[in-house]
């Protein structure tokens, strides 16, 4: 009978404990600031913790991951000008802001999320080693680090750089970023492709919301 006193008061207390939310550093676009990201993915607000910051580097009225020297794109670029300060700077928000169970980028910020990988930045004993969930929305293969990403889609086990969840957002008629650049990074970041009929956007309708939730229940 004590025995299933002590059974029921912890079931009890099991089924009354608070949910621990999924944690996500969420990276915006290009030109865009942490508030206007937040916006942007708030109905994701009800299924993880989306904690926004604004990139280092001003551009316009917003702020950039990078600068580009004239004429080059994110995917075409052989520097990304200002990458060492990016790098400092997720790094330090990383540690100082954490615990991070993972990443959401758009944009210039899922191609600085493929370049994280690429780098090997999630491997153990890195920075950003606890990482277990990535999305990314709208990316491209980072110019600089093309031979990078493509060593790293050559390889069998996607472990090696990092023990991740994955899932890559990926619109059809996206103009800006065009589709097959962000398949190419999903065959070497690995994870599941989500595609929809829109162009360069995050999805937040039901159906997307839906993979978004599938994925968060499955972090290792």
């Amino acid at each position: 009978m004590r025995q299933r006193r002590c059974l029921a008061v912890l079931l009890l207390l099991a089924s009354t404990s608070p949910c621990v939310m999924v944690r996500l550093l969420c990276l915006h676009g290009k030109g865009n600031t942490a508030d206007t990201f937040r916006d942007r993915v708030k109905p994701l607000a009800k299924d993880a913790e989306l904690v926004c910051v604004s990139a280092p580097h001003p551009l316009g009225d917003g702020f950039a991951w990078w600068h580009l020297p004239p004429g080059e794109r994110s995917f075409t670029t052989p520097v990304f000008e200002g990458w060492p300060e990016t790098l400092d700077f997720i790094r330090k928000v990383w540690t100082e802001e954490g615990p991070f169970d993972g990443m959401l980028g758009f944009s210039q910020g899922a191609i600085l999320v493929a370049a994280l990988v690429a780098l090997g930045e999630m491997k153990s004993g890195r920075a950003l080693a606890s990482c277990r969930c990535l999305l990314l929305c709208g990316a491209a293969v980072p110019g600089p680090f093309q031979r990078e990403i493509a060593d790293l889609a050559s390889r069998a086990d996607k472990l090696e750089n990092g023990n991740y969840v994955a899932l890559h957002t990926i619109g059809r008629q996206d103009d800006i970023n065009p589709p097959e650049g962000a398949r190419q990074v999903a065959a070497a970041v690995g994870g599941e492709i989500f595609e929809f009929d829109g162009g360069h956007d995050v999805p937040m309708d039901e159906a997307a919301l839906e993979v978004y939730r599938s994925l968060l229940k499955r972090l290792p």
